[in-house]
Parts: C-alpha cells; structure tokens; sequence
C-alpha cells in the first residue's frame, strides 16, 4: 500500500459540517487497531484532539508555532514532534502552505486501561439499573 501526499492534499478542503464549520482540514492516510494517520492542514487553530491518544506530528510542508502545555515551539520541515496523551497543545500560528502528517495511537497498556475503565463504567451502569 502506498498513500501519496498530493492524493490526500486534493481531498482537503472537506465540506463545512456542524461539527467543522470552516471546512474539514484532514484526510485520513491509514488506519489499523492502535494507530492511525492523517494530513491535517490547519487553517484555524487545531481541531481538538481524541482523549487518551499520543500524538505525533510530522512536518511536510510551510513552517508553524505550537503550543505544548504552554510551551512554544518552531515546527519546520522534516521535523518530529511528540505529545503524550492529553497534553493541551495547539498550533497558534501557520503558513498557509503548513502540512503535517499526524500519527495517532495507543500503546496496549492505554488500550487495556481504557477497556478496565470501561467495564467497569458498564458494571457500575448495571448496578444502577
């Protein structure tokens, strides 16, 4: 399988949703039980990201400034930057050519976790009842 960058950038823009007013700035690349990957090309701010999930992104194209807990940083071509699980971040400001490849995933421990949590969320629901 091979998934070129110029065939996910002719599927953004999106159409503007409810949930997406300005438009749907990712496309998905690949996705299989733990991870997935995604163009995104933001165009305002960030659109939040799923809980529990790490996030890597990958610079392509154009240059941006994100947020990480704080924390500013340069994001450039070619470079790699990690954030663990619910860690507040948020591109702040881009050039309108910026490209990112974002990796999402969870380890078999998140997975595990999540699935604990959620049994025990239904157990509790069943006690309730």
């Amino acid at each position: 399988m091979r998934v070129k960058f110029d065939d996910l950038l002719e599927r953004l823009p999106g159409p503007a949703t409810r949930k997406w007013p300005n438009g749907v700035w990712f496309a998905p690349a690949f996705s299989a039980d733990t991870l997935s990957v995604q163009l995104y090309t933001p165009k305002t701010g960030t659109y939040p990201a799923p809980p529990g999930v790490n996030i890597i992104y990958m610079g392509i194209r154009g240059r941006a400034d994100i947020s990480i807990a704080g924390q500013r940083h340069e994001v450039q071509i070619g470079d790699i930057v990690p954030i663990e699980a619910d860690v507040p971040h948020e591109f702040v400001s881009f050039t309108s050519d910026f490209a990112v490849y974002v990796v999402f995933w969870r380890s078999m421990a998140q997975i595990k976790e999540r699935e604990k949590l959620k049994a025990e969320a239904q157990r509790k629901a069943q006690e309730n009842a």
